[in-house]
């Protein structure tokens, strides 16, 4: 078993546990706002979708944490026979959720974004702590 070229210790996964965690802020947040604001079948895809996300990115972050934990050889083939299943999962899970559970298709697809702006917003306010204004991160 050969071991890979660096490990990135536990720094990124405090990071992926924040960017986590803003994330399920963000969907409470967006689901309740949107349960007020729009018909009640975007606000139901909304969440699903997100928690459907959320959950996605959680296991692709215990996946990728596997990969490079220190002593971990070179990936096999059944590790990413495990990565395909789990989009397939995820996959399988939308259209359940579209089909029989009548979720807007509209609402998922914004749910599925939520891990998208939860790394969005990390990275934002990571560039402005760093730099201490606005302006030279570009915002």
């Amino acid at each position: 078993m050969e071991r890979h070229r660096f490990s990135p210790g536990p720094e990124p996964q405090r990071t992926l546990k924040r960017i986590e965690r803003l994330g399920w802020i963000l969907l409470g947040a967006l689901t309740l706002a949107a349960a007020g604001l729009l018909p009640a079948g975007q606000a139901w895809g909304l969440g699903l979708g997100g928690a459907l996300a959320l959950g996605n990115f959680r296991c692709l972050a215990l996946y990728v944490a596997r990969m490079f934990q220190r002593g971990a050889g070179r990936p096999r083939w059944w590790h990413h026979a495990l990565y395909g299943a789990r989009f397939i999962g995820l996959l399988a899970a939308v259209a359940a959720a579209v089909v029989w559970l009548k979720a807007s298709v509209v609402g998922v697809a914004a749910g599925l974004s939520v891990p998208l702006m939860a790394i969005s917003l990390h990275g934002a306010a990571a560039a402005l702590r760093r730099s201490g204004k606005a302006a030279s991160a570009g915002i």
